[in-house]
Formats: C-alpha cells, structure tokens, sequence
C-alpha cells in the first residue's frame, strides 16, 4: 500500500503495476480475496495459532470447524472431509499433507465478466452465485470467484 487510494502490485510475469484501489488489476476479474479455505485434520488447534494474530474475539466455531475474521478476509479452518463435501470434484489433493491451502476465494464486480474471461480453461464450473475453477487446474488449490 502507497497511500489510502493507491497501491503498488506485483503481478508475476508482468511486473509492478502502481493503480488505484478501485482499478481492476487483474485479468480474470478478482479485486480482492473475500475467503482462505485451510484444511487441518484438527480445526481449533489450528485456530489457537490465529488468537495470537487477531485476538479472541476474531475467532468463531463454525459446524465442524472455525472462522477467524480479519478487516479484509475470512480465513476458513476445516476438515478435509467438508472441503471435499462443498467443493467435490474440484477439491485439492492433500498430496500427503495434513494442512494445507485448499480454497481462494475472490471477490468480482461481475460474474458473467469472470465467466466470461475464464472461458475455454479446464475444470471452470460456473454456479448460480460463484465461479470455481477446480484445483487441478489452478496449482492444487481451487479458485473461487464472487460477488
């Protein structure tokens, strides 16, 4: 961040890019990150590290996980199984890891502009109220776009 209006972007094979905050920066449409989805075999013990980071109050239980709430982003801490139930197909293979990142999710001013952007890549399933583009076609971790 530069200033409360203008911030400094470092987009990968392209280079710094210097714009406002409103300024779509990215091709695909995403403004921001609204969702961290995090497997962990143990929900609350994860969640023990974020207390330090964001204090007590910023940390709720969830069914069958937690949440911890930040200005900008909810980090989502849950099962393996319950990533696999909401996402299915499009899922993360834990690869052998008992924690890892399973899901990003965005933040669009248009879906159909997304839908229309991601078309033609594999593993886009495209839903009433999101966008997910499957794991396997994103680094093993699925992509969510939203409004």
């Amino acid at each position: 961040m530069i200033g409360p209006e203008l911030a400094a972007f470092f987009e990968q094979g392209v280079g710094i890019h210097i714009g406002t905050r409103n300024e779509r920066l990215h091709p695909n449409g995403a403004r921001a990150i609204s969702r961290i989805v995090v497997a962990t075999p143990d929900p609350p013990a994860t969640a023990s590290l974020f207390r330090d980071l964001f204090g007590d109050g910023a940390i709720c239980e969830t069914g069958g996980g937690c949440a911890v709430s930040t200005d900008t982003a909810r980090i989502e801490l849950t099962t393996p199984a319950r990533i696999e139930a909401e996402f299915a197909e499009a899922a993360p293979d834990a690869a052998g890891r008992s924690e890892y990142l399973a899901a990003l999710e965005m933040s669009v001013a248009s879906l159909a502009e997304t839908a229309e952007r991601l078309r033609g890549v594999a593993g886009v399933h495209i839903e009433p109220q999101r966008i997910v583009v499957a794991a396997r076609a994103a680094f093993n971790t699925t992509l969510v776009f939203s409004q």
